[in-house]
This record gives C-alpha cells, sequence and structure tokens, in this order.
C-alpha cells in the first residue's frame, strides 16, 4: 500500500482535489483538522503546550488557547519550531496508525498537507501530487473564502513558500479552466 501526499500552497485547491478523490473511494487523511483533533483530544500535547508557552496555552477546562498559542508563534521562528515539534510527531503517528487501517485492500491512501517538508511527513510518503493553480488565481480564491485582505493572504502565500513542491512531484493544475477529473485519473493509472 503506498501513501500518496496531496500538496499545495494556501488557495491552490487541495481541498478540492481531496474531495474528488474520496467520491472515487480513496480515503484521504486531512493533517489539519487531524491535527486539531489531535490536540483537542490529546492530555499529552496540552501538557506539553503549557510546558513550552505557560498556563494560558490551556483553559482550566482543558480547551486550547489558540489565539494566545498562535500571538507565541507568530513571527517567532524558534516558537514555532517547539510548536511543530509537539504536533507534527503526533500527526505523523496517527497518520501511519490511519493509513494501516484505512489502506486494507486498497492500493493507496492520500496525505493532504500544506507542509510536507516541515513536518517530515516527505520521509514516510512514496509520491507526491501537487495541486498548482496561477498565484493570482490562489489570491482571488482565499481572498474569496477567508474574506482577507489581499496582503495578509500574500503574507500567508510568502511564508508556505519554502513548501515548494519536490522534484519528481506530479502536478495537477488547478487554474479553473483545466479539468480536474481527467489529471487525476491519469495519475491514478
Amino acid at each position: 500500500m503506498r501513501i500518496i501526499a496531496l500538496t499545495g500552497g494556501i488557495g491552490s485547491g487541495k481541498s478540492v482535489v481531496s474531495a474528488l478523490l474520496r467520491v472515487m473511494g480513496y480515503p484521504v487523511y486531512d493533517c489539519d483538522s487531524r491535527a486539531k483533533l489531535l490536540m483537542d483530544n490529546s492530555e499529552e500535547i496540552k501538557s506539553q503546550l503549557v510546558q513550552e508557552f505557560g498556563r494560558e496555552a490551556v483553559s482550566p477546562e482543558g480547551v486550547i488557547n489558540r489565539r494566545y498559542v498562535a500571538s507565541k508563534v507568530f513571527g517567532n521562528d524558534v516558537a514555532l519550531k517547539r510548536l511543530n515539534g509537539i504536533v507534527h510527531p503526533a500527526v505523523r503517528e496517527d497518520l501511519l496508525q490511519w493509513a494501516e487501517v484505512s489502506g486494507v485492500g486498497r492500493g493507496c491512501v492520500f496525505v493532504e498537507t500544506a507542509i510536507l517538508r516541515s513536518s517530515n511527513l516527505g520521509e514516510i510518503v512514496d509520491d507526491e501530487w501537487t495541486v498548482a493553480a496561477p498565484h493570482e488565481v490562489r489570491v482571488e480564491r482565499v481572498m474569496r473564502r477567508n474574506g482577507l485582505p489581499r496582503e495578509a493572504v500574500e503574507a500567508r502565500i510568502n511564508a508556505q513558500a519554502a513548501e515548494c513542491a519536490t522534484a519528481g512531484a506530479k502536478v495537477i493544475v488547478n487554474d479553473g479552466k483545466t479539468a480536474l477529473l481527467p489529471q487525476v485519473a491519469r495519475l491514478l493509472v
């Protein structure tokens, strides 16, 4: 069974391709939602967050104060690395367990992630599919979807610049003009 990474920057359309794959019957692990779920339900992660960022990181009721944690890591590479050092290993372990169960009787499973390299998930995947869209299309999509101003979207795109596709990644063009299904079907062969 192969694990295929589905990557691409914000606004590229990873989620659209993931939805298409799910409709086609393929399991897709969404790193963002699973990381949030793990953080919300893991006492170990919560304890580590309190150790690293202080009591304000988790409420007395056990709810992570995401706004507080985000304020600690925004613009602080050292703090962001500490946060990632807590969350990424848990996601990696969860992904491997999920793939073992979800991949039974299948040729492949997919993992949707915007941070394949910085999360070290690139070490465990067998292939990479990158969803690509022109810069302006991505900016417009995110502005419309998230209600953010252009400057904020540009900042997010620039922050992900280090996560470029690796050589050999298969590219799916999601420019709003090129049909997705034939591209995905071709890669599944």
